[in-house]
């Protein structure tokens, strides 16, 4: 391997060097990121939903008759914002008990 010496300025100089384009980098790649979209915004279908929540289409349409997500209806179709859509996702979620946990109740 071979050791390289250098002045302490022009040492200094090189990192200061380094750093501006790191965080000039870094400004680029925050101006280039692509927001999420906001789920409350973005529309699904009917089928896209189902397949979401992995129901027929039919358990759609007794989601809506119930009143349990809300939805539009545009070009006789059923259309859901996604943000309703993850709202009945995370309704469905069954916390599971370890077996160790239930055999001390």
């Amino acid at each position: 391997m071979k050791v390289i010496t250098i002045e302490s300025e022009a040492y200094k100089s090189l990192v200061r060097k380094i750093e501006r384009i790191h965080s000039e980098m870094k400004k680029q790649a925050k101006e280039n990121a692509t927001p999420q979209p906001n789920p409350s915004e973005v529309w699904v279908s009917d089928q896209e939903a189902a397949t979401i929540l992995q129901v027929s289409r039919r358990t759609m349409q007794r989601l809506r008759s119930n009143g349990n997500i809300t939805y539009s209806i545009r070009g006789n179709k059923a259309w859901y914002t996604l943000a309703e859509v993850k709202r009945l996702l995370s309704g469905r979620v069954v916390k599971t008990i370890n077996k160790k946990e239930a055999s001390h109740e």
